[in-house]
């Protein structure tokens, strides 16, 4: 996965999150769904928007973000028991 970069918003404290780890954010919810989503990776539903929408971030949100979707991935990346 790609390197997280400062934000250039104006007082924007954090990393905005790369491309790929938001293009993973999006497909895990359209495959599952949103709830789902929320539920597998342990996130809130305001760090999913700011994640999927290029929003800053905290570090340690994305590393948790980042891990969660690479054990997803290596769980096979379906969810037999989605809602």
């Amino acid at each position: 996965m790609r390197q997280a970069q400062r934000s250039t918003i104006p007082r924007a404290q954090g990393v905005t999150p790369p491309d790929d780890v938001r293009q993973a954010l999006g497909a895990l919810v359209s495959a599952i769904g949103e709830r789902a989503a929320l539920d597998r990776l342990n996130i809130s539903r305001q760090t999913l928007a700011r994640v999927t929408g290029g929003l800053p971030v905290r570090i340690g949100t994305l590393v948790q973000v980042r891990q969660q979707l690479q054990a997803h991935a290596g769980q096979g990346g379906a969810d037999h028991g989605a809602r």
